[in-house]
């Protein structure tokens, strides 16, 4: 081969990648927040649902906004969905989710602030690899999660509060839950004149 045959098969060879990188970025770009509705939409939003517990017209997903909550360990932005259920164009509960440490990992849970009165409106279980009939006792159990509803968010859920009581035999999870809220409030009140609530 020639140089000049490699020369033009490499020139060419650029010229295909660049255009095609090009086209799968733009690709991607158009189509990401598509992707990203469906799998919150299939994802969170049953747990959504269960959590918000007000009478809305909207749908929250849909007009969900994002918030930065704070940095990470490396100085990034940490950015949250913040899911607005509204009636009538007002705002009249906010749902986001936070995490608690579990007995087997991180509890993911949808927590949802009624307004104006700013209290606890639901919560429901989002993500967990907790252990089946042990620590999902506390995952499946109404009676504990019923434990949080129409509480004001100045109320201290945090584990050993001596505000919720734990399920017997979960209490890692219980635990995780507990401060999976608490996060979640926290996360509230330092986000909230953001939103406009």
């Amino acid at each position: 081969m020639k140089v000049k045959e490699i020369v033009r098969m490499v020139i060419v060879l650029t010229v295909v990648c660049a255009v095609w990188g090009g086209a799968l970025s733009i690709v991607k770009k158009v189509t990401e927040p598509q992707i990203e509705y469906q799998r919150i939409k299939n994802i969170k939003a049953p747990a959504l649902k269960k959590a918000l517990v007000v009478d809305y017209d909207n749908d929250p997903v849909k007009d969900r906004i994002k918030v930065v909550v704070g940095k990470d360990k490396r100085g990034r932005d940490i950015v949250k969905n913040i899911f607005l259920a509204k009636k009538g164009g007002k705002i009249v509960a906010v749902a986001l989710e936070a995490y608690g440490a579990g007995y087997a990992g991180n509890i993911g849970v949808m927590v949802s602030i009624n307004l104006p009165s700013e209290t606890i409106g639901g919560i429901a279980i989002t993500t967990h690899s907790e252990t089946p009939g042990v620590g999902t006792r506390a995952i499946e159990s109404k009676k504990f999660k019923d434990q949080f509803k129409n509480k004001s968010i100045t109320t201290n859920f945090a584990p050993g509060s001596g505000t919720i009581d734990v399920v017997s035999g979960a209490s890692y999870t219980s635990r995780g839950i507990m401060m999976a809220v608490q996060h979640a409030v926290e996360i509230y009140k330092k986000i909230k004149s953001k939103i406009g609530v």
